[in-house]
This record gives C-alpha cells, sequence and structure tokens, in this order.
C-alpha cells in the first residue's frame, strides 16, 4: 500500500472527535490524494488587500475595558469605538451587554466587518450556529481579508458538521492571516480534517503548528487522540495457543 496515500474513516463530529476512545479504527485507505484533484486547473489565488487599520478591524488589537468604554460613552455613535467596546465586552464575557452594543452597528460600512465578526463569536458562545454562521459571512463580505471572520466561519460550519465548506474557510483565514497567533486556525482545520477522515493530513498540520507553539497542551492532546484514530485495529480475543503437533507456517 501507498504509505502516502490518505487514510479515510468515517466522518466524525469535532466534539466526537475529542472524546472519542482508542476503539475506533480504520476502514481502508484511499490511493489519491484530494490535494491532487485540486491542484489541477486551480487559477493562482489573488489574496486580498488588508484593510489599512487591521489590526483593530480584524481583532488583533485589544482594549482595555474601561478605557474603551469612556471613548464609547462619549460618542455611542461612532461605529468604530462601539466595534472595539463590544469586542471588549464579549472578551470581559460579558455577552448579553455587547449584543447589545453590537448589533445597531451590523450594517455599518466602516465598522461592520468588525462589528459582525464578534457577533459570530457571541453565537458560537450560545451554541447558536446558524447566526453565527450568518454574521460571519456577513463579516466576510463586508471584507474579504478579514480572517478572523473566515475563522469563526470555519468554525460555524464545523458545528453544523458541514465539513468541506468548514476547511474552505479555515484554509482561506490560514492563506491570508496576518495576526500573531496562527496556532488556532491550525488546530480547527487539523480537527476539521481529522472529522473529514483525513488523519495523516490532520497531523502534518497539527505537528507543524506544534513547532510553532510546544507548550500548547491542546496540540498534544489532539496529536495523541488523532494517532488513535489512525491506529489499525487491535486483536481483542483471547489468543490460543497452537497445538504441540502444528508448527505455524
Amino acid at each position: 500500500m501507498n504509505t502516502s496515500s490518505l487514510r479515510r474513516f468515517p466522518a466524525l463530529s469535532l466534539t466526537g472527535l475529542l472524546m472519542m476512545s482508542a476503539g475506533l479504527t480504520a476502514c481502508g485507505a484511499n490511493n489519491k490524494t484530494p490535494d491532487a484533484d485540486l491542484a489541477k486547473g486551480q487559477p493562482a489565488i489573488t489574496l486580498p488587500k488588508p484593510a489599512s487599520n487591521a489590526d483593530i478591524l480584524y481583532g488583533e488589537n485589544r482594549d482595555t475595558l474601561s478605557t474603551i468604554e469612556a471613548m464609547y460613552q462619549r460618542d455611542k455613535n461612532n461605529a468604530m469605538n462601539a466595534a472595539r467596546y463590544g469586542k471588549a465586552l464579549r472578551e470581559a464575557n460579558q455577552m448579553k451587554q455587547a449584543k447589545a452594543v453590537l448589533l445597531p452597528f451590523s450594517d455599518n460600512k466602516e465598522a461592520g466587518t468588525l462589528v459582525n465578526t464578534e457577533l459570530s463569536a457571541i453565537y458560537l458562545s450560545d451554541g447558536d450556529f446558524n447566526r453565527a454562521e450568518s454574521s460571519a459571512r456577513k463579516a466576510v463580505k463586508q471584507d474579504e481579508a478579514n480572517y478572523r471572520a473566515w475563522r469563526n466561519l470555519g468554525n460555524a460550519l464545523d458545528a453544523q458538521e458541514k465539513y468541506v465548506e468548514g476547511e474552505t474557510a479555515f484554509r482561506r483565514s490560514m492563506e491570508i492571516w496576518t495576526g500573531e497567533d496562527k496556532v488556532p486556525v491550525m488546530n480547527n482545520l487539523a480537527l476539521n480534517l481529522a472529522a473529514q477522515g483525513y488523519t495523516d493530513r490532520a497531523l502534518t498540520l497539527l505537528y507543524q503548528a506544534q513547532k510553532l507553539s510546544p507548550d500548547r497542551i491542546e496540540i498534544e492532546r489532539n496529536i495523541r487522540i488523532i494517532r488513535t484514530l489512525s491506529e489499525p485495529p487491535k486483536f481483542a480475543k483471547e489468543k490460543k495457543p497452537f497445538p504441540e503437533s502444528k508448527v505455524p507456517e
């Protein structure tokens, strides 16, 4: 068998993936990699240009809650301050207040992509995956260079077991990522690939993530889980000794 082929397994939910025991086994091998098919005849990807204030607009900047609240209170009609305040509220786990601040600005041209990225994160936290998907799609439509919005879209799609679409969103996020910490989206894409059955590709990505961030406990944990998924089944029955008169061939 070609050792470079991708092992395929039945599709798994991401929640189930992290809860599976060591008893899961392989169902066979695929000798043709999906990447080989995707590479044929694909046009060159033109990457979108990040916004001039990408560190703020894509959520890289982290505001102190008290400071940004004071700015918001001085001018509640300032969309960017409202978006930043809503983000700070979400990061402080004040979801209800964050949503109330953000919703009036979801269609704002200046800050809409940040607003909807934050709303998608709130809906993900609430378990409202349809709304999370809708808000994330709105965010990337407002600014297709918003790598965090693409990541949130991938998370929302994965939560609904739309793994192929989720993979596309995660890959887009990785292609255009300009933030400091790329490891979480690499981890999420790896889990997505494992849920589709591509454990070899998932492990390769996790090993790359581990090199970037060796101390991440969740990366090591996911490597162990996915390696277990890719192991062949163990012989579970009691082994009977060969009769003395018969030598195994």
